[in-house]
């Protein structure tokens, strides 16, 4: 643990304008820094934790007979940044093949905001708490997404 303190205590921009004095108020800078620190890490644990209390979604697209492949696309790199081409292309296919495929899983608030920026983009999207999915296999999925967000799955359970 030695050159991580050691790291800490070396800041430049005190050394340039410490001088003699300096010593006192350099360890106060680097309290101060550790202090932030501090704090930031448990505003990052504490979202972490949100997240993994929460329920995942599903962000389903729709077949429509308007959009072409090659819009959907777009639309879906677009939006969820963490889909490549290939894969938004191989989601529209599936969507073409079997009427919809799962684009992403995530928290409630993120597959709402997805939902809402492909709905923009022209797409027919729907969201689905993750474990409506896992209970009934295929069929039972759809009632969820014309739920217009599974709004009524929490009641059931």
């Amino acid at each position: 643990s030695m050159p991580i303190s050691r790291k800490l205590v070396v800041l430049r921009m005190s050394d340039s304008g410490g001088g003699g004095g300096g010593g006192g108020g350099e360890r106060q800078r680097s309290t101060k820094k550790g202090l932030t620190t501090i704090i930031m890490d448990k505003v990052e644990q504490q979202k972490d934790e949100e997240e993994k209390k929460e329920e995942p979604w599903r962000v389903i697209l729709h077949n429509d007979e308007i959009n072409t492949f090659q819009h959907v696309t777009r639309a879906i790199t677009k939006v969820i940044t963490t889909l490549d081409r290939k894969r938004a292309f191989d989601i529209c296919m599936e969507t073409h093949g079997i009427g919809k495929a799962t684009l992403t899983k995530t928290w409630k608030k993120k597959a709402e905001q997805y939902c809402l920026n492909l709905q923009r983009e022209g797409l027919t999207v729907s969201i689905v708490p993750d474990k409506a999915f896992g209970g009934g296999g295929g069929g039972d999925g759809d009632g969820g997404g014309d739920g217009g967000g599974g709004g009524d799955g929490p009641n059931m359970s």
